[in-house]
């Protein structure tokens, strides 16, 4: 099996465990991202992976274990704080500001690293509409690498489908992440926005330089694009490895491949 990353994790959860009352979601989980990696994160339904999401970004504290990223434990972080820190998701169900156009949407998410506060937006000075003119440069460059920058001025939830996903990426990449978490970003695409899905999100860590851990049903997705794969069942790691060892692993294959080769 392929080994996990090294101390020098950009991310590391040592036997995290969380437990809903009577019910525990993720058990003495120990997962660790490198530096520019992708990693697949996949499991049936129920098995624990928008839960891990949510321990690594704050949403949920481990009733058990710790985590670090960049060596420095993220307990008691919000998810903002978390955020502020280098990590960044997207979610499964899109949520784009509806009432905003693409631009804006962008823009929003540059706000958490401007130093300008309430009172330099009042007066308006000339240090105000430097740092504005700043920001539209940065959010226009990032909607044209993405091919979104002629669609600015239109309402987010007025774009087609693939566009809107793209979209909900750019606004996690102006957050100017070092880690990216991407939850299913393939649910609800057909067969070429899939391609072009795998080609974005390989781009993104190579022009970025930053680590992505992809939670997707879709193995062709997974499988044609992670170097390193993690499956959970039942909140349990059963398996770790590249693309080729998980698909082998006979665990794997009871849990959620099943017989067929994928």
């Amino acid at each position: 099996m392929t080994s996990p990353a090294s101390s020098s994790s950009l991310l590391q959860m040592a036997n995290c465990t969380i437990r809903f009352g009577g019910l525990t979601a993720v058990s003495e989980l120990n997962l660790s991202i490198g530096q520019r990696e992708l990693v697949g994160l996949i499991g049936p339904n129920g098995a624990g992976k928008t839960t891990v999401f949510n321990l690594i970004t704050g949403v949920y504290q481990p009733t058990s274990g710790q985590i670090n990223f960049e060596d420095k434990s993220t307990a008691r972080l919000n998810p903002h704080q978390l955020t502020r820190r280098g990590i960044a998701r997207t979610f499964q169900n899109i949520r784009l500001f509806a009432s905003l156009s693409v631009f804006d949407n962008v823009r929003a998410a540059t706000q958490l690293h401007r130093a300008h506060g309430i009172r330099d937006a009042l007066w308006r000075g000339r240090s105000f509409h430097d740092s504005e003119k700043t920001v539209e440069t940065e959010v226009m460059e990032l909607l044209e690498v993405f091919q979104l920058g002629k669609h600015r001025d239109k309402l987010a939830v007025s774009l087609p489908y693939g566009d809107q996903r793209r979209l909900e990426i750019v606004r996690a990449l102006a957050t100017r992440p070092k880690l990216l978490l991407l939850d299913e970003p393939a649910a609800g695409m057909n067969p070429t926005e899939k391609v072009e899905l795998m080609k974005l999100i390989q781009f993104i860590e190579e022009k970025y330089q930053i680590s992505v851990l992809l939670v997707e049903h879709d193995m062709q997705v997974v499988m044609g694009i992670c170097r390193r794969i993690i499956v959970l069942d039942y909140g349990v790691k059963i398996a770790e490895g590249n693309p080729e060892e998980v698909r082998k692993n006979p665990k794997v294959i009871e849990a959620y491949l099943g017989e067929e080769p994928v």
